[in-house]
C-alpha cells in the first residue's frame, strides 16, 4: 500500500477548507440575506431592516440566535389580519341594535323590549311588516296611510287580545253548572218602572 505524500495530503486538506469556506459562505450570506427579508416582512423600519443584516454579517451564529430574541413577534400581515379581525369584532358589537329606554341589546325583530317595555317597532296594517316608529308610510307594501303616531298590531295578536277579554268578561262555569235545569233568570225592573210593563 502507497503511502500519500505530504504534498497530497496537503493539496486535499486544501481542496476540503476551500469547500466548507465556500458552504459556510454560501450559509453565512443566506442567513444575511433571511435576516433582512425577515425583518422587512415583520417591520416597516428601513434602519431596523439594515440592522437586522448587518447583526447576523458581524455575528455569523451568535447574530441570528440575537435576531431571533429581538425580532417583532408577529409579521405585518399578521398584524394587519388581527387588526381586521379586530375591526370586525368592534363593527358587529356598534351594529347590534340597543334599546333606547335601557340600552340593552335587542333583537331587530322585537316590538317592544323584554326589559323595559319601551315600544321598539310597530307593524304595517296591510302587510304586518315591521316599520321604524317614524315613518309614515310602508316601504314594504307601499301602504301611505300609515299613522306615525299610532301603533297597530298584526292581526293575531289582536284576536287573541280580544279572545282574552271575551273569556275574563264571561260567567264562570261553576256558576252555569250551579244553575237548576229549567230555572230562568230573573229580570229585574228599573227602579219607577210598573208592573204592566214588567209583565209586558
Amino acid at each position: 500500500m502507497t503511502i500519500p505524500s505530504l504534498e497530497t495530503i496537503t493539496s486535499f486538506l486544501t481542496i476540503l477548507a476551500a469547500i466548507l469556506g465556500a458552504l459556510f459562505a454560501a450559509l453565512w450570506l443566506s442567513l444575511i440575506i433571511w435576516a433582512f427579508r425577515d425583518m422587512r416582512a415583520r417591520s416597516r423600519d428601513p434602519f431596523a431592516q439594515i440592522l437586522a443584516a448587518l447583526l447576523v454579517a458581524a455575528l455569523p451564529f451568535v447574530g441570528i440566535i440575537i435576531y431571533f430574541i429581538l425580532r417583532p413577534p408577529e409579521t405585518l400581515a399578521q398584524a394587519y389580519e388581527r387588526a381586521l379581525e379586530e375591526e370586525a369584532l368592534l363593527q358587529e358589537i356598534e351594529e347590534r341594535p340597543a334599546c333606547p329606554g335601557c340600552s340593552r341589546t335587542i333583537d331587530p325583530n322585537w316590538i317592544l323590549c323584554p326589559y323595559c317595555h319601551t315600544r321598539l317597532r310597530k307593524a304595517c296594517p296591510d302587510c304586518h311588516a315591521l316599520m321604524e316608529l317614524s315613518w309614515n308610510l310602508c316601504p314594504f307594501c307601499g301602504n301611505q296611510h300609515v299613522d306615525p303616531y299610532r301603533v297597530d298590531l298584526p292581526e293575531p295578536e289582536i284576536q287573541s287580545i280580544r279572545l282574552t277579554q271575551t273569556t275574563q268578561a264571561t260567567p264562570s262555569g261553576k256558576d252555569e253548572k250551579d244553575k237548576k235545569p229549567g230555572e230562568q233568570e230573573t229580570v229585574q225592573a228599573p227602579p219607577g218602572a210598573s208592573v204592566d210593563e214588567e209583565e209586558t
